[in-house]
């Protein structure tokens, strides 16, 4: 048998020597990742998603056009939900934005509503906290939705008077704008048909307990590690001497213990995932991770994303280099990792710049792969995603296993 079998076969019984360990901490990390997906789900979808949007107006003098526009727009169901608009004295206005008593300003412009109609189209400057939270993002949303509705609307229009001028039936246009302009406010009027009909998610294409039950998976996953810290420390001077002149180098030193790790996180997940079919109260099964049918189609994937999972930690423990301090660069890396990749409030929560970092944030990557594994749909690229973390784990590791020290 080659030496190299002879050592991943050594390395794996290395690793599952500590399973009971394993287990027992499982058990522990498994409540605290629960409670803490559970206090984060409960905060972004409990009674409210967010309090009410306290907006002020800043309104041009003797402008009862722009006051009644802004009357209209309050009444919307899809605005009057969620949004409280208080007309208010500029100067007073930015003194309530910087005290955080307002979430936005509107500074409404002369002849608004003219402006409109003639097509000049005056700005409508808002301003927002430097420290915007949900509330002004949920408002900015609301915003620019309305100015694309208007926009669209306003195209449409346009287009119509061009193609009625070079048809030649000028006289046309009055009757072509009315109609239009029926038809666009009977679209954007009834707002509140969109949110009957069309349910949008921060969560993604999975409901919210799939979501956050997935979240939980991976944090536990990544957390899992702790028990079988000593497994992953850096082999000694003298074990990494004995080991090359076996001709056994730090590629091979780096996929034992990874496929050990891994094989670990595969046999303590597969028993969670039956344990969550037997018991339908877990809150795996809540989520549809105890479907039996999902660990049995699904398990492949289930064993990438742990090999995946084992080549993150084992790059962290050789960064480290000592129990303690892979454990403590452990539960850092992987709580402010998860939190970047939008596993305890959604990427879209999050401030622009680190909702670009969060795709490529390894718990993001992890989290697309259960997805794949919960729902049946293959996504190439989720699995290539997984695949990547799992190739770039294996080489950071390997590259630091071969290190003469």
């Amino acid at each position: 048998m080659s030496v190299h079998l002879i050592f991943w076969k050594l390395e794996l019984k290395r690793a599952f020597l500590r399973f009971p360990q394993m287990v027992a901490g499982a058990t522990v990390l498994l409540f605290l990742a629960s409670a803490v997906a559970l206090l984060a789900s409960r905060a972004l979808y409990d009674d409210a998603a967010v309090g009410r949007v306290a907006v002020g107006v800043v309104m041009p003098e003797d402008d009862l056009l722009a006051r009644q526009m802004v009357t209209m727009v309050s009444s919307l169901d899809s605005v009057k939900s969620i949004c409280d608009f208080q007309y208010i004295e500029r100067p007073e206005g930015l003194k309530k934005l910087q005290a955080g008593e307002l979430y936005a300003v509107m500074d409404m412009p002369e002849g608004l509503l003219q402006g409109i109609m003639d097509g000049s189209n005056p700005s409508v400057r808002i301003l927002f906290p430097s420290d915007a939270g949900p509330e002004s993002r949920i408002f900015r949303e609301l915003t620019e939705a309305g100015a694309r509705t208007l926009s669209a609307a306003q195209a449409g229009i346009y287009g119509g008077n061009e193609l009625c001028r070079r048809l030649g039936r000028e006289g046309e246009i009055p009757e072509m704008e009315r109609e239009l302009n029926e038809i666009f406010l009977s679209y954007s009027l009834p707002r509140e048909h969109y949110f009957r009909h069309m349910l949008v998610k921060a969560t993604g294409d999975v409901e919210t307990k799939i979501f956050y039950a997935i979240s939980v998976f991976v944090l536990f996953l990544l957390l899992l590690a702790i028990p079988a810290s000593d497994y992953l420390l850096p082999f000694s001077p003298v074990m990494k001497k004995k080991l090359k002149l076996a001709g056994i180098g730090g590629m091979s030193r780096a996929a034992g213990r990874i496929a050990g790790l891994g094989s670990l996180f595969f046999a303590v997940s597969l028993l969670m995932g039956v344990v969550a079919w037997g018991v339908k109260e877990c809150f795996f099964a809540a989520a549809g991770y105890g479907e039996l049918s999902s660990l049995i189609t699904g398990w492949p994937m289930l064993l990438l994303v742990c090999l995946a999972a084992a080549s993150f930690v084992s790059v962290l423990y050789q960064i480290a280099g000592s129990l303690l301090g892979g454990t403590m660069l452990l539960v850092l890396a992987a709580t402010a990792q998860h939190f970047l990749a939008g596993g305890f409030l959604p990427a879209v929560f999050l401030p622009s710049v680190l909702q670009k970092l969060a795709p490529v944030m390894p718990s993001a990557i992890l989290i697309d792969g259960i997805k794949v594994m919960l729902t049946a749909d293959w996504e190439l690229m989720a699995c290539g995603k997984v695949l990547l973390l799992l190739a770039v784990g294996f080489v950071l590791t390997a590259v630091m296993e071969g290190r003469e020290t």
